[in-house]
């Protein structure tokens, strides 16, 4: 047998993604040899429906994450972070008039505390559920106080019919992310399964090889072909990963994380949808 022929290589199990994994076993059967052993067709014949059911799950996960672009989530997420600071500036522009010319002040300044309170915007800056949370519980309580007349007479109608408009708008970001990052969670059995096929399939594909008939071993490295481009690529990812960090080259800006499964976010007051706006209405 070829010396240089080790056939180890192949039976692991190659590190995949869905989508990689998906192409990676596309290839393999494409490449299948013509008349191969009947072990050969038959797990060439499972690996091929592994594949295909890979590929059902990446398009479903596709469609579900077509839901709210990451961008379209950063923009959500200024303008919720705008409505509710512009209330809050509002109110302590209020607050900061003569007292005694203008009584409501001292209550623009309680407010501004009873809303806010010490941390004042801080939750903007926490991840998105933690915000979501903060906004609602920020709605429930005007609405259970009672509070809109009294904000709306102080500050303008137009800050609260902001408000109810983005807080159920954002509350379906939060949980369309939730959403896609158990669907993401859920390709793992599929990404193993496309594993499995691809070892049960190479060890068969190298069990073709014949120590006395040197061509086998070329058939055997065509047929299994993808398998070495697929290790290539991601040495060479690896490499270059490794040079960038010794060379101290900055790493691409990070975009907002996504929620870590955190508890149900509270249900927020609903309010008109993006087309117009609304008053803040009862919790959902």
């Amino acid at each position: 047998m070829d010396q240089s022929f080790d056939a180890s290589v192949y039976v692991r199990a190659p590190i995949i993604n869905i989508a990689n994994g998906v192409t990676l076993a596309n290839a393999l059967v494409a490449a299948c040899p013509e008349a191969a052993p009947e072990n050969v067709a038959k797990a060439c014949t499972k690996l091929k429906a592994a594949g295909e059911a890979g590929q059902k799950a990446l398009t479903a996960r596709r469609r579900e994450n077509g839901i709210l672009s990451e961008e379209d989530g950063r923009v959500l997420d200024r303008e919720a972070d705008g409505s509710f600071g512009a209330l809050r500036m509002r109110l302590i522009a209020y607050s900061m008039l003569p007292q005694e010319r203008f009584p409501k002040a001292r209550r623009a300044g309680e407010l501004v505390n009873e809303l806010f309170g010490d941390d004042g915007l801080s939750f903007l800056a926490a991840e998105y559920s933690v915000q979501n949370t903060v906004m609602a519980s920020i709605v429930e309580h005007i609405q259970e106080a009672g509070l809109q007349p009294e904000i709306d007479a102080l500050a303008g109608p137009e800050f609260l019919e902001q408000i109810g408009n983005v807080v159920p708008r954002y509350d379906m970001m939060v949980k369309d992310r939730l959403q896609k990052e158990a669907a993401t969670s859920n390709l793992t059995p599929v990404v193993r399964a496309i594993q499995s096929a691809i070892v049960s399939y190479a060890t068969k594909v190298v069990g073709m090889v014949d120590e006395d008939d040197p061509a086998t071993i070329e058939t055997v490295r065509r047929a299994l072909r993808p398998l070495d481009a697929h290790r290539e690529t991601g040495a060479r990812r690896a490499q270059g990963a490794r040079g960038e960090a010794a060379s101290g080259a900055p790493a691409a800006p990070a975009s907002p994380s996504t929620p870590a499964a955190p508890a149900a976010p509270a249900a927020p007051a609903t309010g008109a949808g993006p087309a117009g706006g609304g008053s803040l209405g009862a919790p959902a």
